[in-house]
C-alpha cells in the first residue's frame, strides 16, 4: 500500500472509532433511548426538549480543533507528505461530519415519531427550531449538515491560524480585526451592508446552504495555511 493510502486508512480508522463508535454508539444512541424511556414513563409537556444533538456538534468541532495535532505529526512519519495528509483528512473529516449528522437525524427522527406514536408533547432540541414551526426530516437534515459543517470547518480554520501564527498573535490579530470592525460599523463604513442583510429575505434552507458554503470555504482555506506546516505548533508565547 502507498502512503497516501496508508494515511488515508490511519486517518479513516481513528475517525471511525472517534464518530462511529464514541460519539454514536457510546453517547448518542444511549441518549437516544434514554429520552424515548423518559417520554414513555413521564407526562412531558411542549415545553420539554429532548436534546441528543449536543455531543455530536461538540465531537464535530473536537475533530476539527484536535484531529489535525493528534494525526499529523504520525502521518508524516508514516511517509506521507503534508499535502496527502491534508487530502485525506478533508475527505474522512467531512465524510465524518455527514454521517454523523445522518445517524443523529435518524436518531431524532426515531424519537420523534414514537413520540407521536404514544401522543407524547415534548419536541426536540434542534437548530431548525430557530427557521421551522414543525418537523420535517429531510429540512432539519439539510440544516444540521450545514450546522455540523460549519462546527468542523470553522473550528478547523481557527485551530489552523493558531497553529500557525501562536495563540497569542492570534488573539492580538483577532482584537484588531473587532476593533476596526468597530469603528467601520459604527462610522458608517459598513452599516449600509448590514442593515441590507437583516432587510433580505432568505429562506431557512438558502441560510444553512450559505453557512454550509462559508464554512467548506473556511475549511479548504486552511490549505494553503498548512500545506508547508511544521511538524509541531508555534509556540503558545510565539
Amino acid at each position: 500500500m502507498n502512503s497516501q493510502g496508508a494515511v488515508f486508512r490511519f486517518i479513516y480508522e481513528d475517525a471511525s472509532w472517534y464518530f462511529a463508535k464514541l460519539m454514536l454508539l457510546f453517547i448518542t444512541v444511549p441518549l437516544t433511548i434514554v429520552w424515548i424511556i423518559a417520554g414513555l414513563v413521564f407526562d412531558l409537556d411542549q415545553g420539554t426538549l429532548a436534546a441528543i444533538s449536543g455531543p455530536a456538534y461538540f465531537f464535530l468541532a473536537g475533530f476539527g480543533l484536535f484531529g489535525f495535532k493528534s494525526l499529523f505529526s504520525i502521518s508524516i512519519g508514516m511517509g506521507s507528505t503534508r499535502e496527502q495528509f491534508l487530502k485525506a483528512f478533508y475527505s474522512v473529516g467531512t465524510g465524518g461530519v455527514v454521517f454523523s449528522i445522518l445517524c443523529l437525524n435518524i436518531c431524532q427522527y426515531a424519537l420523534v415519531t414514537i413520540y407521536q406514536w404514544n401522543s407524547v408533547e415534548a419536541g426536540i432540541l434542534h437548530v431548525a427550531r430557530l427557521f421551522l414551526d414543525e418537523y420535517r426530516f429531510f429540512d432539519y437534515l439539510w440544516i444540521d449538515l450545514m450546522a455540523g459543517m460549519a462546527s468542523f470547518g470553522l473550528s478547523f480554520f481557527c485551530y489552523a491560524i493558531i497553529y500557525r501564527i501562536g495563540f497569542i498573535r492570534s488573539v492580538i490579530m483577532f482584537m484588531i480585526v473587532t476593533v476596526a470592525g468597530i469603528f467601520l460599523y459604527y462610522g458608517g463604513t459598513i452599516s449600509a451592508l448590514f442593515d441590507w442583510m437583516s432587510n433580505f429575505k432568505m429562506s431557512a434552507m438558502a441560510i444553512a446552504s450559505c453557512i454550509g458554503a462559508v464554512s467548506l470555504a473556511a475549511l479548504f482555506a486552511t490549505y494553503p495555511m498548512l500545506r508547508h506546516a511544521p511538524l509541531h505548533p508555534m509556540p503558545r508565547k510565539g
